[in-house]
């Protein structure tokens, strides 16, 4: 079109009069009342980090850069904790990779990095893989006053057939009175959105767990929750978060880096005001959900996530953040 057309077009639009509820002068260009006061959001600053280096299931066949060894296991998780983390769970495998509950081999990774850090580090516990529940829990036992989180998962886990383990009550309410007994918070780890049914019916409602209530959401592998797209992600978390805040709206939840969204669940965990995530080699074998990248450390992870919570403003937290939430919950 010439700009004569367009000129004449414009014409015929002048009998079309835009309607102003004020005055065209005060519409545009003046001062906004209603736009500065706007209710701010209720989240908490602190975003707490917390590494997990390595699993029960994930072996160097699936990603040859997944470490065994204590010596790599304490140099992955010291490095991690330069770099912005502020809390650690861990496994240990044993010679060939297997896992194992040796206590040494706890003691080897453990005791040097909580002798160097002292109370700027957490130590999450590992009371799970043993034949027993009174193998389980003793680690949790043999670092008593050490460690001061443990996972206790009420999911019955099916990693796509390949391995399953069941999961009863006559399981969970001893271990969470055990860890609590202790002065140990236990760390509730769901899987799927039935666990919250679990939780409700076995642990809240009984009594049995003390307030204020802490959840980490591990969803996203195979068998845990079904998640193969951005769409699920989202429905699937904030379905979880908005259920598990009606049962108590000051729990603490914490967002684990699970499956193959990798990365792309921290932002997540910091716009639904989580307190914190949990990222590693643990669970996730890739770095994003759209490439075929395979973590190589723990450590970059972890920059990510301290990059990704500044730029989204919340404050990257501390050892002591992270008891704060323990004790007086997820919001403010």
């Amino acid at each position: 079109m010439t700009d004569s057309q367009y000129e004449e077009r414009l014409e015929k639009l002048k009998s079309l009069p835009q309607r102003y509820a004020t005055p065209k002068e005060t519409f545009y260009a003046a001062p906004r009342k209603s736009w500065v006061i706007q209710q701010r959001w209720d989240m908490p600053e602190a975003f707490v980090i917390k590494v997990a280096p390595v699993g029960a299931f994930i072996m160097k066949e699936d990603n040859p850069n997944q470490k065994y060894n204590t010596k790599e296991l304490r140099k992955e998780i010291e490095a991690s904790l330069e770099a912005g983390a502020c809390a650690f769970h861990t496994h240990v495998r044993d010679e060939r990779g297997g896992h194992t509950l040796d206590a040494k081999l706890y003691h080897e990774v453990i005791d040097p990095i909580k002798e160097k850090y002292g109370k700027k580090v957490l130590v999450c516990g590992c009371p799970e893989g043993g034949a027993t529940l009174a193998d389980s829990l003793r680690p949790v036992l043999e670092f008593k006053g050490i460690m001061e989180t443990a996972p206790v998962t009420v999911s019955a886990v099916n990693l796509a057939g390949e391995y399953s383990r069941c999961t009863t009550v006559d399981i969970i309410r001893p271990s969470v009175e055990l860890i609590q007994d202790i002065g140990c918070k236990p760390e509730i780890v769901l899987h799927n959105l039935g666990d919250i049914s679990m939780v409700k019916r076995w642990l809240v409602d009984t009594g049995v767990l003390k307030k204020p209530y802490y959840f980490r959401l591990a969803v996203g592998n195979p068998g845990w929750g079904y998640i193969e797209d951005p769409y699920t992600l989202l429905e699937c978390v904030s379905y979880m978060t908005r259920e598990l805040r009606k049962i108590a709206p000051d729990c603490a939840i914490m967002l684990d880096m699970a499956g193959r969204a990798g990365l792309f669940l921290v932002p997540l965990a910091i716009v639904l005001g989580l307190i914190g995530a949990r990222v590693g080699m643990e669970d996730s074998i890739y770095m994003y959900p759209h490439k075929d990248e395979m973590i190589k450390d723990n450590t970059s992870l972890v920059r990510h996530a301290v990059a990704v919570v500044e730029a989204l403003g919340r404050k990257v937290g501390t050892a002591d953040d992270y008891r704060k939430f323990l004790r007086e919950g997820g919001r403010k």
